[in-house]
């Protein structure tokens, strides 16, 4: 039987060296045509194109590399409507864009309602620096803490998000530093 992602909440952030990815991916194209269908929004070929593109690892992809790989697959786009379709894709809460390395990923967050699409919240991303994979974590936690510093600052904040770069467990425990357990 599939393993429930909604439903386990002591899922770990990063996936085990059995992981079957392919779950995931499913799983978020149907989301995503559910919540554009439901909100009224366009899911269309080409957005479909590339959210999975980006869903088809928990890593981050450039805007280039995502040009590059639907190239390959017969795919010729220009710039522009890439970056429209991603847009349109980060705005959604679908996928999300790591500010350090201006690439994005599939958003990995359970939804279970509309409440729970990453659009507004602060996120906390952290990136294995050896394997390249993303675990996103609610912020919210931290949230009156940034209240506070901002607040003392006189600072008024548009979103919040906080990239924390280390290492996942697998890579921690392997003896092939940088091995992929997607």
């Amino acid at each position: 039987m599939p393993h429930n992602h909604a439903h386990d909440h002591s899922l770990s952030l990063f996936p085990t060296d059995d992981h079957d990815h392919s779950d995931c991916t499913s799983n978020l194209m149907s989301y995503a045509e559910q919540f554009c269908e439901k909100k009224g929004l366009r899911l269309t070929k080409l957005r479909r194109d590339i959210l999975k593109e980006i869903a088809a690892s928990h890593k981050a992809i450039g805007a280039y590399q995502l040009l590059d790989s639907l190239a390959a697959n017969g795919k010729k786009l220009a710039p522009i409507s890439v970056y429209r379709s991603l847009d349109f894709l980060q705005e959604a809460g679908l996928i999300h864009r790591l500010e350090s390395t201006n690439s994005y990923f599939a958003c990995q967050r359970n939804f279970e309602d509309d409440e729970r699409a990453c659009t507004n919240e602060p996120l906390l991303f952290l990136i294995c620096d050896d394997c390249g994979t993303i675990g996103e974590v609610d912020g919210t936690a931290i949230e009156s803490l940034i209240g506070d510093v901002t607040s003392k600052a006189q600072f008024a904040v548009e979103r919040s998000q906080l990239e924390i770069r280390g290492m996942c467990l697998s890579c921690q425990q392997s003896e092939t530093p940088g091995a992929s357990h997607e």
